[in-house]
């Protein structure tokens, strides 16, 4: 992160971390809480959203993982947006 200059990776690798932070705080307050969590009327289902973050963890992480390792291998990669919220590497 801190050697590349594109602003798409870096934009990548933001969501990369916020993912697993907001997905981690998810499951663990589904694990501590859950007790609790359960006589709600509506269960907000941390363990589901842990899923649903992860999933998009997966996707940042790999594509900014195979952004960074294009650039070390002297490539000149670019993202580029698709639908408007993702993004795919060209090499």
């Amino acid at each position: 992160y801190i050697h590349t200059e594109d602003a798409a990776a870096k934009w990548i690798a933001k969501w990369y971390v916020a993912t697993i932070l907001v997905g981690s705080v998810c499951w663990f307050c589904d694990r501590v809480f859950w007790e609790r969590v359960s006589r709600w009327p509506v269960n907000p289902q941390g363990h589901a959203l842990w899923h649903c973050f992860m999933g998009f963890n997966s996707y940042c992480a790999n594509t900014f993982l195979m952004f960074c390792r294009a650039q070390q291998r002297g490539w000149s990669p670019k993202l580029f947006e698709t639908m408007m919220i993702l993004r795919r590497i060209d090499f």
